[in-house]
């Protein structure tokens, strides 16, 4: 619900800026830009890419969305012919608000599935050390619900959908100049099992598949139809860049498993298919650079 309210928003803000000023936009065009900071954590960058996006990237004529994790800002021409550093200022605080407030969802359900990793160790393990080395095939589905039910939730706090990428795409169309969207988006991990667990999971034979399907494949369903929206996305037109940032550091405790390989793999195909950028790197700022050089070199 909350996505799909952003995206009502962001058609909204789009649908102004492409009115807003009483100046006719320069022959050349301008590029109009929706940048998504999709981030868990304020310090990884995120305040140096608002600055580079307004100090580097925007031309005159430009037309700037900012989607936080909790809400949209817009940017006219106008408002951004205001003093850079008191625009610089004000996002930097926007941003680490809304991160801050968004990111608390995300970390009450990681610590659940703590809770659950947890508990699966303590009862596989007991069971095997108990049992004279042999695994003890008792009921344990109710203790993989929790787990499961947590995986869900992570995945309904992102909300990327066909309809939604679809729904912004759309109010691109019939401005002038050139239009790119940038998905700035902090790579995830959740908590699963330490080995011991999982090597005594791997000799039941009961639990064997589902234990490898929780804990050690990641995510493998991608969340749309990329050939589908990367041919509606050219339809527009408008360019999908893609900037995989990984994070300086996690609240998750023990072993680790990335949980964001499905966004990694429709989006890298989507900027791929429409001749955008992507790039896996340590700071977001190495990313937009990365945008602007292909900017250059496509002149």
């Amino acid at each position: 619900m909350r996505r799909s309210m952003v995206i009502a928003f962001t058609l909204f803000s789009l649908m102004f800026l492409a009115t807003a000023g009483s100046s006719p936009l320069p022959a050349a065009g301008p590029r109009n830009l929706v940048v998504f900071f999709e981030f868990l954590d304020n310090a990884n960058g995120v305040e140096d890419a608002v600055e580079f996006i307004f100090n580097k990237m925007l031309g005159p004529s430009d037309q700037l969305i900012i989607q936080s994790p909790a809400r949209v800002y817009g940017f006219s021409p106008k408002t951004l012919a205001r003093p850079k550093a008191e625009l610089i200022a004000m996002m930097q605080e926007k941003l680490r608000g809304d991160i801050s407030r968004s990111g608390q969802n995300y970390k009450q359900v990681i610590k659940d599935l703590e809770t659950a990793v947890r508990n699966l160790e303590d009862f596989v393990v007991g069971e095997y050390a108990g049992s004279g080395g042999v695994p003890q095939e008792r009921d344990m589905t109710e203790l993989f619900n929790p787990y499961r039910q947590g995986v869900a939730n992570l995945g309904q706090l992102r909300m990327v959908n066909d309809k939604t990428l679809r729904q912004l795409s759309a109010a691109f169309r019939g401005q002038k100049g050139e239009n790119h969207i940038i998905v700035l988006f902090e790579r995830e991990f959740r908590p699963v099992p330490k080995r011991e667990a999982l090597n005594v999971m791997a000799d039941m034979p009961k639990f064997a598949f589902l234990a490898n399907e929780l804990f050690l494949t990641g995510e493998t369903k991608e969340p749309f139809d990329i050939a589908a929206l990367a041919e509606y996305y050219k339809q527009v037109p408008l360019t999908q860049h893609f900037i995989y940032v990984t994070s300086k550091s996690t609240s998750v405790s023990g072993n680790l498993l990335e949980s964001s390989s499905d966004m990694y793999s429709a989006f890298s195909k989507l900027a791929e298919a429409t001749g955008g950028v992507c790039k896996t790197i340590a700071e977001p700022t190495s990313g937009l650079q990365a945008i602007m050089k292909a900017w250059k070199e496509a002149k």
